[in-house]
């Protein structure tokens, strides 16, 4: 790293490395401190951005940052919110830009919002008791496994209209382009595989215009929706991309975090209400989600920095959530800090949609386990990272051993067929 508190100044930033997953805190310290606008020549070049003032301003000026993706070169090329940009699909409404990003909006709020999101809470909480139940006698569990990820994959499948029961065969190609390393064989088979899984959901936006069900996929191919298929099945890529791994690492972050605290564990289980709190503090603490994506439209200066139309910006939700500008003390993690100003879900019109699903899948899971393996402990030598925590910060597994307890449910085949019937219709209570 290069620089004496100037921007435009050159790093080896690599959020891929060994490095960044040992050390990213500090990485996005000696950023704020040296160059808060720097560049990197790794993953094809861009400028990374660390302090939470600029990541802010980023992510609220689309005019000049664009989340467009653009993989036919027809609008002018831009590269969507990825590091290196994909070649693939275009998510909407992430990789959108306005005004055509509002329509897509007003089309989804209604099923994002907190009323939609409550009508799930009596099935998440069941099926939370059922994937318990299924280690519940043995004394151990893979929290990520076992839970953490198996959780919020049935709701992703389940919520679109898909059979539930299917969940891991769905959402296998979408998890371990994100768990495995790229070039691995598992890497390569996942992207074939995905392939098939979009190919189904085409299948299934035809049936749906054919015969609409109560389903999220039928609510997207109705008339008033004026999606065409790409543009529906894109919205449904991008549901398996972000629903579930997102949540997933939140989990197993908290989770390590919480057995090595163990009596901050304790007053968050004698304390429900401090779940809230714990949950924001949680999200910026570790950021599941460490960065997005943007294409620079015009040339412009930063920070007394001059990008260049078509160059790549990096905005680090980590960082921001970690700048001491912005958090007091922000290295440590006080699960009753009122930390609601963090920019764990984004910022600007981008902001997350699915942050209350996020937090209720979160809350749901965790509180479970704080009632029945209050006294779990993770096997750490047999934990296993995510081969790049810049992409996702989580575990691709934490096993766990407990002291035994009974079951509490008719088991998971039940539970996944008890799946709530949404009419296609609007929601009532669409504000976010």
């Amino acid at each position: 790293m290069h620089g004496n508190g100037q921007s435009g100044y050159g790093t080896d930033f690599d959020f891929g490395s060994a490095e960044y997953g040992r050390r990213w805190p500090e990485i996005y310290r000696e950023l704020r401190e040296r160059c808060p606008v720097a560049r990197s020549e790794r993953h094809g070049g861009f400028w990374v951005v660390a302090s939470e003032e600029t990541v802010a301003a980023v992510a609220g000026d689309d005019a000049t940052f664009s989340s467009d993706h653009d993989p036919t070169g027809e609008r002018g090329g831009f590269r969507g919110v990825g590091v290196p940009f994909s070649f693939g699909t275009r998510s909407i409404p992430q990789e959108v830009d306005p005004p055509e990003f509002f329509r897509y909006r007003r089309l989804l709020s209604p099923r994002f919002s907190h009323t939609a999101c409550e009508v799930w809470r009596p099935w998440l909480t069941g099926l939370t008791t059922a994937l318990l139940d299924e280690r519940i006698e043995t004394g151990r569990i893979d929290l990520v496994g076992d839970l953490g990820f198996p959780l919020p994959a049935c709701f992703v499948v389940a919520w679109l209209g898909l059979p539930a029961e299917d969940w891991r065969e769905l959402t296998h190609p979408f998890h371990t382009l994100v768990s495995s390393t790229p070039g691995s064989p598992e890497h390569t088979e996942a992207g074939r595989l995905l392939g098939e899984v979009l190919a189904l959901l085409r299948d299934a936006v035809a049936d749906r215009r054919r015969s609409p069900r109560a389903d999220l996929i039928s609510y997207l191919t109705t008339a008033e929706a004026n999606l065409t298929d790409e543009e529906a099945v894109s919205v449904c890529q991008l549901l398996f991309f972000g629903g579930a791994d997102s949540t997933t690492a939140l989990l197993g972050r908290s989770l390590d975090w919480l057995a090595r605290h163990p009596a901050e564990r304790r007053r968050i289980a004698a304390d429900p209400a401090l779940l809230e709190s714990a949950t924001d503090e949680f999200l910026r603490y570790f950021s599941p989600i460490h960065f997005n994506a943007r294409t620079v439209t015009r040339d412009t200066e930063l920070n007394g920095c001059p990008l260049r139309a078509g160059d790549r910006v990096l905005i680090s939700w980590a960082a921001a959530n970690h700048d001491p500008a912005a958090v007091d003390s922000p290295e440590l993690l006080r699960v009753d800090r009122s930390a609601s100003r963090h920019l764990a879900f984004g910022a600007g019109i981008h902001r997350c949609l699915g942050a209350h699903f996020a937090r209720l899948m979160f809350q749901t899971m965790l509180g479970a386990v704080l009632e029945r393996l209050p006294d779990y402990e993770v096997i750490g030598s047999e934990a296993v990272d995510y081969p790049s925590v810049g992409q996702v910060n989580g575990f691709a597994a934490l096993p766990a051993t407990f002291t035994k307890g009974g079951r509490r449910g008719p088991g998971l085949a039940a539970a996944l067929r008890a799946v709530p019937q949404v009419p296609v219709k609007h929601v009532a209570g669409s504000g976010s």
